[in-house]
């Protein structure tokens, strides 16, 4: 293996997050295994230059053939709204299986993708019980291990939250999160594998970018620098979801996420990863300016 290239297996590399992130350590200079259930999908998402593994949380043996003569996981893992009441648990059955098979590949470290929001205390929700029990089955774990807690990506605002000509928003934000841009995470990623590669210890990183907004705020800055088309700005009332959750697990697992965003006093506490990481760099609205038609 040539020593001067540290190689990474990412799994999760086709979804919002895990796809910019995993282009990120490839321009950063890593050799990147995308861990993909579908090669052509990964293809249309990736494109050219990266190695694809066939791969499936649930099966060790191809997560082992996965990790061969890799030196580093990333994990960007994320927990289905159905999942409450089946057997196998992504980000905990998964991530066992993923931590036996880079022991077995003896991979240096593993990182992972958790969340700021999974300490929020205002309820009792399964969906943060099991993010929070992933992050002790890592770090307990006998291999070094590094777990990245992010604020809101501006992704969401793309991804989820523009729907045709309208950004819609779901109650009201009484606190304001440090909203952060996907590239901005993935160098943050690729620097934490380059100064964490000759320590054994365990690494937690705070996630937040360089300027708070509320969930309104964030909209309309989104909107005004939006290019192509005009959006306009479209409200639901919290009541409505709290009324429709006992009747689908999606609508039950949005209530729950959006109450907790828009109630959970964020705070910065992003000091360290940026003198040991370095500081996200792009803002909300130079973002926004490059999103559209």
């Amino acid at each position: 293996m040539n020593t001067t290239i540290r190689s990474i297996a990412v799994v999760g590399a086709t979804g919002m997050l895990g796809a910019p992130v995993t282009k990120i350590l490839k321009q950063e200079g890593f050799s990147v295994t995308a861990v993909v259930r579908d090669m052509q999908k990964a293809q249309r998402k990736l494109g050219a230059g990266f190695y694809l593994s066939k791969g499936n949380l649930k099966d060790k043996n191809s997560l082992r053939t996965a990790f061969t003569d890799v030196d580093y996981v990333y994990l960007s893992l994320s927990t289905a709204p159905d999942e409450k009441n089946k057997r196998f648990k992504t980000e905990i059955d998964g991530l066992k299986n993923v931590i036996e098979a880079a022991k077995s590949a003896r991979v240096k470290r593993i990182g992972m993708l958790s969340s700021l929001v999974k300490d929020y205390d205002g309820f009792d929700w399964w969906v943060f019980d099991i993010k929070r029990e992933a992050c002790k089955i890592l770090l307990d774990a006998d291999i070094p291990a590094t777990i990245f807690y992010p604020s809101s990506f501006f992704e969401n605002l793309t991804n989820l939250q523009l729907k045709g000509k309208r950004v819609v928003m779901a109650g009201e934000q009484t606190t304001k999160s440090w909203w952060i841009a996907a590239n901005d995470y993935g160098k943050q990623v690729a620097e934490s594998f380059r100064v964490n590669k000759n320590h054994n210890e365990n690494r937690e990183y705070p996630v937040q970018g360089p300027e708070p907004y509320s969930m309104e705020e964030a909209i309309d800055q989104f909107i005004k620098h939006y290019p192509g088309k005009t959006l306009k700005k479209s409200k639901a009332p919290m009541w409505v979801f709290s009324l429709l959750k006992p009747f689908s697990a999606s609508i039950d697992f949005q209530y729950h996420i959006l109450s907790a965003i828009n109630q959970y006093d964020e705070q910065f506490q992003s000091e360290h990863t940026w003198e040991t990481l370095g500081k996200p760099e792009t803002h909300l609205a130079a973002w926004t300016k490059n999103q559209g038609e």
